[in-house]
């Protein structure tokens, strides 16, 4: 990625952070990343081209701090817990990163070309949870509420976790607390 694109990038989370989405103008990033007015035109041709490449960056973030030391041929359990606790890891070290990707999924701002090409990149997350549906470890719950009661569960951990500004020890017990509890939520009942 080119230093200036690197530098818009970062001036938007910034601003998006600090001042929101509707309030933040492409003059106001192009002068907080310092450079020219027009310098932004000639890498985003639009200001929702930079919002698409914003939520990317961030979600290619997650997935390479999640791919790190992946046990892809590891047990299914043991391949749910590294990416709940990868995921939440990197949302607690980057808590402004965090919540304005999850502002962004939130919103009707990315475009579904954006979607659709981080689906595909992260589909091993969703074929972990996938597998797990399969084998009938969520009991009869359709996939879809599973999928959003997990998204849910782990916001909420992440969300507690900023917020007492846990770290290290205290940080890993917690994340343990969080999928165990998520487990025994959803896990197959007799």
């Amino acid at each position: 990625m080119s230093d200036k694109r690197t530098q818009l990038i970062e001036a938007t989370v910034d601003l998006f952070s600090k001042e929101g989405f509707w309030n933040t103008s492409t003059a106001r990033i192009s002068k907080h990343a310092q450079v020219a007015t027009g310098t932004l035109f000639n890498y985003f041709p639009s200001k929702e081209a930079l919002i698409d490449a914003v939520y990317l960056q961030l979600k290619k973030e997650v997935r390479d701090f999640v791919l790190e030391a992946y046990p892809e041929r590891g047990e299914l359990r043991e391949r749910m817990d590294h990416i709940w606790d990868h995921y939440a890891m990197w949302a607690v070290a980057n808590p402004v990163r965090y919540r304005l990707l999850e502002q962004l999924r939130l919103s009707d701002l990315v475009s579904q070309a954006a979607i659709d090409k981080m689906e595909e990149e992260l589909a091993f997350m969703f074929e972990v949870v996938g597998e797990a549906h399969k084998q009938g470890l969520y009991g009869k719950l359709p996939f879809g509420f599973v999928s959003m009661i997990i998204h849910a569960h782990l916001e909420t951990t992440i969300n507690y976790a900023i917020a007492q500004g846990l770290s290290g020890r205290k940080l890993k017990n917690h994340l343990k607390l969080g999928a165990e509890t998520l487990w025994q939520g959803i896990g197959a009942k007799g």
